[in-house]
């Protein structure tokens, strides 16, 4: 397992990849119109927005998000845009508490969205997590499956958000209840409990839910999520996402696929994102959208924990100081991190040591 850097390398690296595929920097402001923030609550992952009177008696809000910001100064003249950002939004810490400033980046793509943008989105996903650390996972799903498979229950609209959460938590148990409430039959029931069970290895799952797909929507939903596992696996992620319905996206604002990060020792989701061309069209915008978030937030602790960490660490005596500095750029030009130490210092981490004291590499 690669360890984690510290908040300051992931930014920076992050920062170097997404200008790599062609990607280019989004400066947004630092607050905008409440009524941004009110009319899409739904969207934001907290619901507290910090608000303020402006010079002109508007009334303002610090950004808890900088998706709905993006989009809202986004102009369809500039043709397809490919945008990431590295920025502060403010917001609470899940469990309530006080507002905190918290790191955020991501990727969003306006425009044409066809099914290459959607492969390389999911490329920078992995490659995303994976400059935090190597042990990680994409779940991934779609809203047009899951959008179908409630059509085809026919549960009536005011059961319908139940149903859904029945869906996120896998609970089979309550949507029985619920079944049975609404004189559904046990096929399904059965349905019900096929699909919340797909997971585990993309390509097995996907096979899984198209058995399962008993509706155009569902089959369409299927076969765009198979060509995107198909592509991501040809490109070398293919043992790094897996299949998950149970994956929470408000209907309102996404559509097709859908996608969660996860680290290993995290015990929440770091990353999150997806298709939104509904939201562009609830904003008054024309065209596609995809995009994703990284949380640092969630990842607060880890760099805490791991931010006192060089890849490789020199220690040298009286006669070989010169050494341990030829031998320090020699790994700095590669790219590592590294301390050069008359002895082994208290509190570091560190992966390999050089010792010039013995001439001993471990």
């Amino acid at each position: 397992m690669k360890c984690f850097k510290g908040e300051d390398g992931v930014l920076s690296e992050l920062a170097t990849l997404y200008e790599r595929r062609g990607y280019r920097r989004y400066k947004p402001g630092f607050y905008e119109d409440y009524s941004l923030y009110l009319e899409n609550i739904d969207f934001l992952i907290s619901k507290n927005v910090i608000t303020f009177s402006g010079a002109e008696g508007r009334l303002l809000a610090l950004r808890p998000d900088v998706t709905l910001s993006v989009i809202n100064h986004s102009r369809e003249d500039e043709g397809t845009q490919k945008l990431f950002y590295s920025e502060k939004v403010y917001r609470r810490a899940d469990g309530g508490g006080e507002f905190r400033e918290i790191n955020q980046t991501g990727v969003e793509v306006i425009g044409e969205i066809d099914a290459a943008c959607q492969a390389e989105v999911g490329c920078l996903v992995c490659d995303t997590l994976a400059t935090v650390s190597n042990d990680y996972i994409v779940d991934l799903s779609h809203m047009g499956y899951t959008e179908g498979l409630m059509s085809r229950f026919n549960i009536p609209a005011v059961e319908r958000d139940h149903a859904y959460a029945c869906l996120h938590s896998k609970n089979v148990h309550d949507f029985s209840v619920l079944a049975h409430r609404c004189s559904l039959d046990d096929s399904t029931i059965k349905l019900f409990s096929q699909v919340a069970s797909i997971g585990g290895n993309a390509q097995s799952a996907i096979t899984l839910a198209k058995e399962c797909a008993s509706n155009a929507q569902m089959v369409k939903a299927a076969e765009e999520l198979e060509k995107l596992i198909a592509t991501l696996t040809e490109l070398g992620y293919g043992d790094k996402i897996s299949v998950n319905f149970s994956i929470e996206g408000n209907a309102d604002y996404y559509n097709g696929i859908v996608f969660n990060g996860y680290l290993n020792g995290v015990p929440r989701r770091v990353l999150s994102g997806g298709r939104y061309d509904k939201l562009l069209l609830k904003l008054g915008k024309k065209g596609g959208a995809i995009g994703f978030a990284l949380y640092l937030g969630e990842l607060e602790r880890y760099f805490k924990a791991d931010g006192n960490f060089v890849d490789a660490i020199i220690i040298y005596d009286d006669k070989s100081q010169l050494t341990a500095l030829k031998e320090s750029e020699k790994l700095l030009k590669k790219g590592k991190s590294v301390r050069i130490s008359c002895e082994v210092p208290q509190g570091l981490r560190f992966g390999t040591t050089i010792d010039l004291t013995e001439g001993k590499n471990d």
